[in-house]
């Protein structure tokens, strides 16, 4: 075979491994992802009883301290990084807010009961010290899974680069990593979907030795008074944030692409949009009236 493929689930999305099999070693290198996908689940993922983030959810309000090791302190130095440069609108104990809301995105709780959820909201009560973490309040939930889905990505772009792998497409929902181009020369591609008119087309974008991450989804918006939001909820009213539907981003990592894209969703529409710019990546985006913007809209 010219290529190894695999789809298969990790951290609740689907996933697809493209490997170059010129060599004879794309099954061998397969299964060394395999085996750094399941050990990231098993430290990482909320769906994992036994994992840090299960731990943690599992001992807040207790003063049970969870240990962090080098790997997990530097994720959490990530997502404080992507809590305060979106001025805390970023926020992983927002889990809970969800709750609230039906699967179409409406609110179905009443002020009281959002307002006692947002007592459990705030990653400011996620204390920190040298001998590890704990939540601070009884019944607060954190989900750190949009934030290791982009890490794990790239650490399996690490490993395949470390065997030598030239050409590799790492796809897990939303986050993206790419080897080179295709064996065959050709141009990674990826494709979005993007609103034209009153429907929505599809737009390929190439993606050769990069990172690709996409926060938002134009399509699951929900009208509130006849207004347009997308699904992210404020940590600060849990009501959903008037920002940017769609933002895609293309950097040299997923974890790069995937946090200019999160902070530029909760920004406010033009706010994120000059904090895009600012960035000197490829970048697109979606505003609530479904208009493109950013240099990759072409």
């Amino acid at each position: 075979m010219y290529v190894s493929k695999v789809r298969l689930q990790a951290f609740g999305r689907a996933c697809q491994l493209t490997i170059d099999n010129s060599e004879g070693r794309g099954e061998a290198l397969i299964a060394m992802c395999r085996e750094e996908l399941a050990r990231l689940e098993a430290k990482f993922s909320a769906y994992d009883p036994n994992s840090i983030t299960s731990k943690l959810n599992q001992s807040a309000g207790t003063g049970v301290t969870v240990p962090l090791d080098a790997e997990a302190s530097s994720l959490f130095n990530y997502i404080d990084a992507l809590w305060k440069q979106s001025k805390h609108l970023f926020d992983p104990t927002t889990r809970i807010l969800r709750n609230c809301y039906d699967t179409d995105g409406h609110l179905r709780a009443s002020k009281e009961q959002l307002n006692g959820m947002l007592k459990l909201v705030g990653l400011n009560h996620l204390e920190r010290t040298d001998s590890g973490a704990h939540l601070a309040r009884k019944g607060m939930l954190l989900d750190l899974n949009s934030c290791i889905r982009p890490y794990a990505v790239d650490s399996l772009k690490r490993r395949l680069l470390k065997q030598g792998a030239k050409h590799a497409l790492i796809e897990m929902d939303q986050d993206i990593a790419t080897i080179g181009k295709e064996p065959s020369g050709a141009n990674w591609l990826i494709g979005v979907r993007l609103p034209k008119g009153n429907s929505a087309a599809i737009s390929r974008l190439k993606l050769n030795n990069q990172g690709f991450a996409m926060r938002g989804d134009f399509e699951q918006s929900v009208l509130v008074n006849g207004e347009r939001f997308g699904r992210a909820l404020s940590p600060i009213d849990g009501h959903p944030i008037p920002g940017l539907l769609s933002v895609i981003v293309s950097a040299d990592t997923c974890l790069a692409a995937s946090g200019a894209a999160t902070v530029a969703r909760l920004k406010t529409e033009s706010a994120g949009i000059k904090w895009l710019e600012s960035l000197e990546l490829g970048w697109l985006a979606v505003d609530r009236n479904l208009q493109c913007h950013g240099p990759l809209a072409s």
